[in-house]
């Protein structure tokens, strides 16, 4: 096919690659540093790009961003742009024997790796699809990720300025179509080696795009017959690229059943957001449901924190220790902000801790002790209202100068209808005026 016309390293360059500010220079500095490139469609080789420019065809955009927007007219009317009311191409690079060409359009650089982000990347694809529709250029080509190698001696190259375009700029030259219903949609250009991964591409977001519906209305069967119509209609790989032949009818039967027992098992939607806990109406509005959805959210993680602050003053509790904030924020694991936010549960669980007496069965011993040596001394005291009587927060005096210390025990669990009126009367006073 090509005997007789000079190798690549033999091929002379355009000048113009190397001339700054022009088309031909921002094709060569954008293109990745070891760029694909060949002789034909397949673009094998990987070559430095000052070697892969000297090919008919090579890879224009890099791998994590697209610099230009490239359009496959199969028909020889070059100048379809004009007539269609679109701003100008950068480049024409037009076959001198069929006249078919290649437009370019050079946009400022956007992100397609892993990292970036999803709208961008949406919004060049609606403006690419609309262009397309309007040049009547391959819908199936999607800017490569080979194209024909500017300035090559093959090529008749016609550089029609060197203004690089925003996106926005050429969306207003073209009406927009609503996004698509799977979000990001196949990526092809990363597969554009493989039919068969083509096809697997094509066909799950297909199949994610009304599996729910199949499920509600419709049945597996069903569901089977509507992803083999699509593979058939995806099949037509015949002369499209390096493709000689489609796929034959058992690969398209093997990726169908492949696809549709996948999708109906184990596909749910996007894995970010889950709606189906609260058992909703899906009659509800989506904004409705998305409503009521937070706001049980919320309670849950309002009742979770909630917990482990009760549960971080229960331990400070048994410790002996003070509820302080810093305490409670390190044992229940959540920030001393979001414990300060809390008080009213730590008010709770400190009105549920009374200062406790002595053991039962000393208190009644003390409280006889007391008794006799009141009587003796002719001034017992029916009630109790002086200060030397009440009990402090740290526990009961003894009359020999000594303090029993509190236990942390409620007060109901000390009282005891049988104690003398002495008794009752300090549980009384204490339970009346609390502890000072």
């Amino acid at each position: 096919m090509n005997q007789g016309k000079p190798g690549a390293l033999q091929t002379p360059v355009d000048p113009r690659f190397f001339v700054a500010h022009t088309a031909l220079n921002r094709v060569f500095e954008e293109a990745s540093y070891l760029a694909r490139c060949s002789d034909n469609k397949t673009a094998m080789r990987v070559r430095p790009r000052e070697h892969a420019i000297r090919y008919p065809y090579m890879q224009v955009n890099r791998k994590d961003r697209v610099s230009w927007l490239i359009f496959d007219l199969d028909h020889a009317n070059s100048l379809i742009w004009d007539d269609a009311g679109l701003p100008p191409p950068n480049l024409i690079v037009r076959n001198r024997h069929s006249g078919s060409c290649h437009l370019y359009y050079a946009i400022i650089p956007v992100c397609t790796s892993d990292s970036a982000r999803d709208k961008p990347i949406r919004y060049m694809k609606a403006i690419y699809k609309a262009f397309v529709d309007r040049l009547k250029a391959d819908p199936e080509y999607h800017s490569g990720p080979v194209a024909k190698t500017p300035g090559h001696p093959w090529w008749h190259t016609r550089e029609l300025h060197s203004n690089v375009y925003e996106l926005a700029d050429l969306a207003e030259c073209v009406e927009l179509e609503p996004t698509s219903p799977w979000g990001k949609g196949p990526d092809l250009d990363a597969v554009s080696h493989s039919r068969h991964c083509m096809l697997f591409e094509n066909l799950r977001f297909f199949a994610y795009s009304i599996v729910n519906h199949e499920r509600e209305h419709g049945s597996y069967e069903h569901f089977v017959q509507r992803l083999t119509a699509h593979a058939h209609n995806s099949n037509q790989f015949r002369g499209r690229g390096a493709f000689c032949d489609d796929l034959p009818l058992s690969s398209i039967r093997s990726t169908v059943r492949s696809v549709g027992r996948w999708t109906w098992n184990r596909y749910t939607g996007n894995s970010r957001c889950h709606r189906g806990v609260m058992e909703l109406d899906k009659s509800t509005p989506l904004a409705e449901r998305q409503k009521l959805s937070a706001k049980r959210t919320h309670a849950v993680r309002h009742q979770a924190t909630e917990s482990k602050i009760r549960a971080a003053c229960s331990v400070l509790h048994h410790q002996d220790k003070p509820l302080a904030i810093a305490a409670i924020a390190a044992l229940s694991g959540v920030t001393r902000q979001t414990v300060a936010k809390y008080r009213h549960v730590i008010n709770e669980t400190r009105s549920k801790v009374v200062v406790a007496l002595q053991p039962l069965p000393e208190l009644g011993t003390y409280a006889a002790t007391n008794t006799a040596s009141s009587t003796s001394q002719g001034n017992a005291t029916p009630r109790v209202k002086h200060g030397a009587n009440q009990i402090p927060a740290g526990g009961v005096s003894t009359p020999q100068g000594e303090t029993i210390p509190a236990l942390l025990v409620s007060i109901e669990s000390l009282i005891d209808p049988g104690d003398s009126p002495e008794v009752l009367g300090i549980v009384s006073a204490h339970r009346s005026q609390g502890p000072t």
